[in-house]
């Protein structure tokens, strides 16, 4: 078990939990102090004495069949990732009934950046290969995962780190799939890290810096020039850049100036200075 130094409330429910089966279950607490949502995982993978590194949000509740999926979609070892469908529940709406649109090929990372990974369902029953996963429901191989966690998207609830950590498993040359039928059920519960649940101009920011310096990190130069174009002059309701924003007041819902719109541009442009930092601390050390 790995979680906050500070959180004793876990720590002694845990412990109460193992100590109370028949026979006690081996158990062992492991306790951070740095905050941000990455330093638990890698934390909890140095720990890890299993091949394979499972991955579900605190609130979410597996399937029956989750983990016999998984074992079986591993047994190929050249896959390096498995993802799966999230079934999100918010007070008592399905994903599906709020509006979040159905995504055929989910996972895939377009040429200039545009991830599709979101979608709650899709037709296909079959594997996907993909490029990335949604973080509430996903695996890897260990030794795939190692050195993949990147501390630079750390900030806030670090938003798509999930995207950079499967593209740098694929980077090391492992394949990665979607499982439609792996399924978690996500119960959203208010977050207790410094990030309240919901889009708020805090989230907005992050998003806008961690896409930015994953997709300058991963992309090739022709994908880069696409995606200044697409998310630095375009980009979204979410997170709008320039002509978003006109847009917004053209179709008469216009999106506020401090809670949208600078965020959006500040996170954008923090990016691409993380994103120069990170080259020069890579050319350095090597």
């Amino acid at each position: 078990m790995v979680c906050r130094d500070s959180d004793t409330g876990s720590i002694d429910a845990v412990m109460e939990w193992a100590q109370s089966a028949q026979p006690p279950l081996p158990h062992k607490v492991v306790t951070v102090q740095r905050e941000g949502h990455l330093p638990p995982l890698i934390a909890a993978l140095d720990q890890c004495t299993g091949d394979i590194f499972c991955l579900i949000d605190d609130d979410a509740i597996p399937r029956e069949d989750w983990l016999y999926r998984l074992e079986e979609d591993f047994r190929d070892p050249r896959v390096g990732g498995i993802g799966g469908t999230v079934v999100n529940h918010f007070q008592g709406i399905h994903a599906a009934d709020c509006g979040r649109p159905r995504v055929e090929i989910p996972g895939k990372l377009s040429w200039f950046g545009r991830s599709g990974n979101h979608g709650p369902s899709v037709a296909n029953s079959n594997l996907i290969e993909a490029d990335c996963f949604i973080g509430c429901n996903m695996a890897f191989r260990k030794v795939a995962l190692l050195n993949s966690f990147d501390l630079v998207l750390n900030g806030g609830s670090a938003i798509s780190y999930e995207t950079d950590v499967a593209l740098n498993v694929k980077r090391k040359g492992f394949r990665l799939f979607y499982d439609p039928g792996s399924i978690v059920d996500h119960y959203l519960e208010p977050r207790k890290i410094d990030s309240k649940r919901g889009w708020n101009k805090g989230e907005c920011f992050v998003y806008a810096h961690n896409l930015t310096y994953i997709c300058l990190k991963h992309l090739s130069w022709y994908g880069k020039l696409g995606f200044a174009l697409y998310f630095f002059v375009g980009g979204s309701w979410g997170c709008p850049g320039p002509a978003t924003f006109l847009l917004s007041f053209l179709k008469g819902c216009p999106l506020s100036l401090r809670e949208h719109f600078i965020p959006a541009m500040k996170g954008r442009f923090l990016g691409v200075i993380s994103y120069l930092q990170n080259q020069h601390r890579v050319r350095k050390s090597s």
